[in-house]
């Protein structure tokens, strides 16, 4: 399983947050960065999908470590 972080502008509603399931965040000023697990793309452009439909502009998506 691959991690990564990815950077929205702006924060994120507590609800979204919740809802995103293994995700840790971190707010910075005008960026928020997600930081979880992800199993595969699939689950990778699910969340994408989650927050284009909220609204949340992204700014970055990074592959932090290799899957194993």
């Amino acid at each position: 399983m691959a991690r990564y972080e990815i950077s929205v502008r702006g924060l994120v509603d507590p609800c979204l947050l919740a809802g995103l399931g293994d995700v840790e965040s971190v707010e910075r000023p005008a960026v928020t960065v997600l930081r979880g697990p992800l199993e595969g793309q699939e689950r990778l452009h699910d969340l994408l999908e989650q927050l284009w439909a909220r609204g949340v502009e992204l700014v970055e998506v990074l592959k932090v470590d290799p899957e194993e």
